[in-house]
């Protein structure tokens, strides 16, 4: 694939390379006092070449084409030239037009336009002019030399390159000041009154032309001109550029503008735009000099996509675009291209990026490049075919329209995941997405491919998400929610056609006149209908029309114009201007086109005060997850309320609803924001038995398997419950070797005594007993006989309360005692204790006991529990949250002693579709014996997809298929 792109790229190449030279020489007389200009067009070629030169708009005064004479009235000659055969125009023009920019004058001249035979192939031109002695010219040149006699001056310009356009600029008024930088003569004309920032200009031109030569290829020229100009201009041509008077003193001038047009010295104005392809230099320079300048780069991209929006209309594809006639091609060619070329560098890599910018000058400089022409040297960098990122970009009009919405979200052992719907209006472009999932403990990002029309990715995040938003930063050309819509002044400006509700003031009549295609109404004519779906414009803060809309009068005192969100329309805003003069009025609404990325401006007669922007949202933003709501005695309260308690205790108790998702990924978001800050932590588990100790110790440092450590530490006999409720903690230990602390007592002991009391226990058994216990608690005693009478139906003929609040104690106790002995041999350390709620509420549990022994009385957090005064210091109350069920077969089963035989199959179930049948010995799974159901449970968690399962029948051995996958 590389090679063949390669050749491709050489191809390209080798055509370039393959034209003629053409000379055009240009010799020209200026009479300034009568505002004319005479003068004689040679053309030569030193090979045959067909060529088209246009005269419309000059004087005519004779044609010559070799010993030929043509008529003189063609608006277009097109000829073949050849060594030996010229041809020679000889024209004149009055150029006295104040209104145009081409213009001759005693004091300047400015010839920008068709002031010459234009020539529709790229040309050596060597231009002399003479002028009045007291003038100063330039034009495109690396060498001027003037000769001056009798009250004449004669300029010639020496530009030994190729040139598609020919301008010249002079007056009598110029300071020129100029300096030496890396070989190339940087110089300043400027007017009197403005000379004083010839310097700083000149430095910011060394500046940004050493910035350049690093990024792309050295300068192209020796000679670089800042030249500034009768007219409000902002042109840049080969070794100049012409900044207009009026703006030069600007300071985004300096900062943005100024480089922009110093950039287009490598692209535009020695490598030359295809404009048969579309224009693309605008927004390459675009992107590298005003957005690479911009401070908040994702606002810069934002506010490109909201011009796009208000100013585009019609859209039309780039390679359509030549040039900036109205906003509308700016929002495309400017603003669209720029992003382009964003979302290429963000694809290809920075450093491929450059490679493409350094090869398309260094390979075609003064050449014309297409778009074909680009993508031809991408792929050649790259080594990949892009082809589908020009069609879907350049080729084709319009922009990326997505809906997207959250189908489900669960949590599974590797984290959440989070399935997105992604759909795309019209023939789907192939995007790169960032998604960013807000957690409780921050933001994590992820990236993602989408290519079809109808597309579902998942999310996984490793931490309980909150929000999903898309494409937050705008690296992507797209459509916009409404929500993600900024009400700026772009949208007021582009409908002129908006809804007017004015008072008949006199100030006003300068704004309503900008929008007089629209419908003007007195404030008496207002109705809601009349402002549905429509860009409204109300001129006054006093309007009546303001009360009716927002409910409250809007400031009269000072003077502003402030951008709404229309609440009667879908992309439409209200526009509100509170103006205090006709003059104010006037500057107003000439000046804020360059303030369109602003909400709200406010004035001080002509100056302006304040600027502000109106960012409701940013990106695509959809809820996953409620948050949850969290409370203690002192009212509302945050996650990050409980982080900062839990940091500034040794000892945490956070209390759990056994079998709720939500209640566990709570636990997990505490501890790792604990952990992040103070990570000598241990945790504390009241679903191990402080025996298995050892076996925790084990797998957390990675000396068993999980495997192994569910069968050795009797999880399943114990604890029962799902083990997915609890695997991402303890993974989550595992994989920071943060120790589990095994807090219970041996569970057969504690049933032992809820049976027959702690009288039936023998010497050895009361020895497993705490040293010391609590029994006298009145509160606690009462507290529990309220959960004994809960419970008194089932539990009375089996049960005294005496035996169950014993066993009870002991539960409490030991985990208590085995949280105390932990925190006096660990000082440094925390303990965050996980166990069921009734061993927290009210304290009465675990941490009285905790804080009799140790002093610590630690922090109390219960999850979705009885909202009770003193219960605990935090209640969390979660959302409902999915996570992964326990594989099951779908049997009931005996133990045999040497496998499980099957007493009951589910009907529906797998293990009726698998064939296993009433009275089969399951005695292998997956290769593994089974010789009791904690040996099957362990197998079971672990099984994916397609199993096989051995059962005994009627003496044989049966291998069965089981699948999980169905």
């Amino acid at each position: 694939m590389l090679k063949k792109v390669g050749l491709v790229f050489l191809f390209f190449f080798l055509v370039k390379l393959s034209y003629g030279e053409i000379i055009y020489k240009l010799d020209v007389s200026i009479d300034a006092a009568n505002s004319k200009l005479r003068a004689a067009a040679t053309i030569s070629s030193d090979r045959p070449e067909k060529i088209n030169i246009y005269t419309d708009g000059l004087d005519i005064k004779a044609v010559l084409f070799g010993k030929e004479k043509l008529s003189t009235d063609r608006a277009v000659y097109s000829l073949e030239i050849s060594p030996g055969k010229e041809l020679t125009v000889v024209y004149e023009l009055v150029l006295d037009d104040y209104n145009s920019e081409d213009i001759i004058t005693d004091e300047a001249i400015s010839l920008i336009g068709q002031w010459y035979p234009f020539l529709d192939r790229l040309a050596v031109y060597k231009l002399a002019v003479e002028v009045p002695g007291d003038f100063i010219l330039i034009s495109e040149s690396e060498e001027t030399s003037v000769e001056k006699k009798d009250g004449k001056a004669v300029y010639r310009f020496k530009f030994p390159y190729p040139l598609e356009h020919l301008h010249l600029i002079g007056t009598t008024k110029y300071i020129v000041k100029e300096e030496k930088f890396n070989g190339v003569l940087i110089q300043a004309y400027f007017f009197e009154r403005d000379v004083d920032l010839a310097d700083k200009y000149i430095q910011h031109a060394k500046k940004h032309i050493q910035d350049y030569s690093q990024l792309i290829g050295p300068f192209p020229y020796k000679r670089f001109a800042i030249v500034e100009n009768f007219f409000p201009t902002g042109y840049s041509m080969p070794t100049f550029t012409l900044i207009g008077q009026r703006l030069i003193r600007f300071p985004f001038i300096l900062k943005s503008s100024f480089p922009h047009e110093i950039l287009h010295q490598w692209f535009g104005c020695s490598v030359y735009v295809d404009d048969e392809s579309g224009n693309w230099a605008e927004g390459l320079t675009t992107y590298l000099s005003d957005y690479r300048f911009s401070e908040d780069k994702t606002s810069y991209r934002k506010n490109t996509i909201l011009k796009y929006l208000a100013y585009a209309g019609e859209e039309f594809p780039l390679t359509a675009f030549r040039g900036k006639t109205d906003r509308r091609s700016e929002a495309i060619g400017y603003g669209k291209t720029m992003m382009v070329f964003y979302m290429l560098e963000d694809i290809i890599g920075t450093e491929n990026f450059r490679k493409v910018l350094s090869l398309i000058y260094s390979n075609f400089k003064f050449k014309r490049v297409s778009w074909g022409d680009i993508r031809a040297v991408v792929n050649h960098v790259t080594g990949e075919d892009y082809s589908w990122f020009f069609k879907q970009w350049v080729e084709r009009k319009g922009r990326p329209e997505l809906e997207i919405e959250v189908k489900d979200h669960t949590l599974k052992d590797d984290g959440f995941h989070i399935s997105l719907s992604i759909k795309q209006k019209d023939k789907p472009y192939r995007l790169k997405l960032r998604v960013f999932v807000e957690t409780y403990l921050g933001t994590e990002k992820y990236e993602f491919w989408v290519d079809r029309k109808n597309q579902e990715i998942t999310v996984v995040s490793q931490n309980e998400p909150l929000n999903i938003v898309i494409d937050r930063d705008y690296q992507v050309f797209r459509d916009l929610t409404w929500e993600e819509v900024n009400p700026v002044i772009y949208f007021t400006l582009a409908d002129k056609s908006s809804v007017v509700y004015s008072m008949d003031k006199m100030e006003y009549v300068p704004v309503s006149g900008y929008f007089s295609e629209g419908v003007l109404k007195n404030p008496d004519q207002f109705s809601y209908s009349d402002i549905y779906n429509k860009n409204v414009v109300i001129l006054g803060g006093d309007n009546p029309v303001v009360e009716k809309i927002f409910g409250k009068k809007l400031p009269v005192d000072t003077a502003y114009v402030e951008v709404f969100k229309n609440p009667f329309g879908d992309e439409n805003v209200i526009t509100v201007f509170n103006l205090k003069s006709v003059m104010q009025a006037k500057m107003v609404i000439g000046r804020i086109k360059h303030y369109g990325k602003y909400s709200r401006l406010v004035f001080d007669g002509f100056r302006i005060t304040e600027k502000n922007i109106k960012n409701y949202q940013n990106g695509i933003r959809l809820s996953v997850r409620q948050k949850a709501e969290i409370v203690s005695d002192t009212g509302i309260k945050t996650f990050d309320d409980i982080v900062k308690d839990a940091l500034n205790n040794r000892i945490v108790y956070i209390g759990e609803q056994h079998t709720m998702f939500s209640n566990h990924a709570m636990q997990l978001n505490i501890i790792k924001a604990v952990y992040e800050k103070y990570p000598d932590i241990a945790i504390g588990m009241e679903m191990f038995q402080r025996s298995k100790q050892d076996v925790l110790d084990k797998f957390i440092n990675g000396e068993i398997s999980e495997k192994e450590f569910l069968k050795e530490s009797d999880y399943y006999r114990v604890w029962k419950y799902n083990y997915n409720l609890y695997r991402p903690i303890i993974l989550f230990c595992r994989k920071n070797k943060i120790r589990i602390i095994a807090l219970n007592a041996d569970r057969e002991l504690v049933k032992k005594v809820s049976d027959k009391g702690i009288e039936s226990l023998s010497k050895e058994e009361q020895k497993k007993l705490p040293s010391d216990m609590d029994f006298v608690n009145v509160r606690y005693i009462e507290y529990l006989k309220s959960i004994f009478a809960e419970h008194k139906s089932a539990l009375k003929k089996k049960k005294r309360f005496i035996n169950f609040l014993q066993s009870q104690i002991i539960w409490d106790e030991t985990m208590a005692e085995t949280a105390s002995n932990f925190l006096k041999e660990n000082p440094d350390k925390k303990l965050i204790v996980l166990a069921g709620g009734g061993h927290i509420r009210f304290r009465f549990g675990i941490p009285s006991r905790v804080e009799r022994r140790t002093g610590e009385r630690g922090l109390t957090v219960l999850m979705d529990d009885q909202l009770k005064k003193g219960i605990a210091d935090y209640i969390v109350y979660t959302a409902h949250l999915t996570g992964e069920k326990e594989k099951k077969l779908g049997v009931y089963v005996e133990e045999t002693g040497n496998g499980l035989k099957v007493v009951e199959v589910n009907k529906g179930s797998v293990a009726e579709k698998s064939g296993i049948k009433k009275g089969d010995i399951i005695i292998q799974f997956n290769d593994k014996k089974v010789k009791d159901l904690i040996d099957l449970k362990v197998e079971l968690f672990f099984a994916q997809g397609e199993n096989t399962v051995v059962v005994k029948r009627k003496g044989k051995q049966v291998k069965l298929k089981v699948d999980f996958s169905q």
